[in-house]
């Protein structure tokens, strides 16, 4: 799922256009994401398939547990799908796939707990 499907796929009612609808914005975070697998020497395209799920997942976090703790959650997804990868692009899918669903469980509630 690119980035644009999943924006559109979460659209809110609204009469002001975001900046997620802008495409010069699109264009800007793919461009952004595909330089960062360069740079970390990632499988050409991993961005593209795990966008959607990252974003759910920092979605889910931000608004049901805590909003600084969306990008360091997506970090140790991150991380621990690295771990358990033994390095087939889709051994690093599946154990993104895996870490994604195992916190955004955790996520998906809204709590009242500090953490």
């Amino acid at each position: 799922m690119s980035i644009d499907q999943h924006n559109h796929s979460h659209e809110h009612t609204t009469d002001k256009k975001s900046k997620k609808d802008d495409p010069a914005e699109m264009r800007s975070a793919h461009e952004w994401l595909s330089r960062v697998v360069e740079l970390l020497k990632l499988p050409a395209g991993v961005e593209r398939s795990s966008v959607g799920p990252i974003l759910d997942l920092t979605k889910d976090v931000a608004h049901n547990r805590s909003r600084p703790a969306a990008p360091v959650t997506a970090f140790l997804v991150g991380l621990a799908a690295g771990r358990a990868a033994s390095g087939s692009d889709d051994e690093l899918n599946a154990a993104i796939s895996r870490a994604v669903e195992a916190v955004r469980a955790a996520a998906s509630t809204r709590q009242n707990a500090s953490y």
